[in-house]
């Protein structure tokens, strides 16, 4: 059915949208981008903002300054939590895979949505799209679950170092869960196009 194909791409273009607010969050110090980030410790009225390039101070609810944007971000490195980052040793390889699956899972989201559109929702590419849409939610999964544990884990670390320490999960981390979900949805729409909507083309080719 051409209704679950147009679904199946919709969702598939907020995924998309999601991820690129997720991958461009938190790399300035500029309205919007600022707000984009995974997790937020405070330590008193002082705040450290961490997301997938760099790091972000702040105090009270204002953020002062960010550092320079890097690839495969390490968490461990940001000057203010230097007191609590004993657990966290050899963590660098798993802030470099969380980095490269974010990646995989942004590529494989746009070339899903190129080839249904490109190919004007055909049935081959709705069984391509809905395989990549799979591969991409299932990658988006591991992305989820690495951030989730590493997110938590650094909040608690604060919070046993030093009494008033405080912290909580990001809008970053929510959006690469609304990816995440849109990315399932649309790997079944596109299933289910794929398998009731075979006659569709042909009908519109001979209008």
């Amino acid at each position: 059915m051409a209704f679950f194909a147009s679904l199946a791409t919709f969702t598939t273009f907020a995924a998309l949208v999601l991820q690129i607010f997720t991958l461009i969050g938190n790399t300035y110090n500029k309205p919007f981008l600022r707000d984009l980030f995974f997790a937020r410790l405070y330590s008193g009225s002082s705040f450290v903002d961490f997301g997938l390039w760099n790091y972000c101070t702040g105090s009270g609810s204002t953020v002062s300054s960010c550092s320079t944007p890097m690839a495969a971000f390490d968490w461990t490195t940001a000057p203010a939590v230097d007191s609590f980052t004993e657990s966290f040793h050899g963590t660098h390889n798993l802030f470099l895979a969380n980095f490269i699956l974010y990646w995989i899972a942004f590529g494989l989201t746009l070339l899903a949505l190129v080839v249904t559109l490109m190919s004007h929702f055909k049935r081959s590419s709705d069984v391509c799209a809905s395989l990549m849409c799979f591969l991409a939610f299932i990658v988006m999964l591991v992305v989820f679950i690495i951030i989730l544990v590493v997110s938590i884990k650094g909040v608690n670390a604060a919070k046993s170092a030093s009494g008033d320490a405080t912290g909580y999960l990001g809008p970053s981390v929510w959006m690469s869960l609304g990816a995440m979900v849109g990315l399932f949805f649309s790997s079944i729409w596109y299933c289910i196009s794929c398998f009731f909507g075979s006659g569709r083309v042909r009908a519109l080719n001979k209008a």
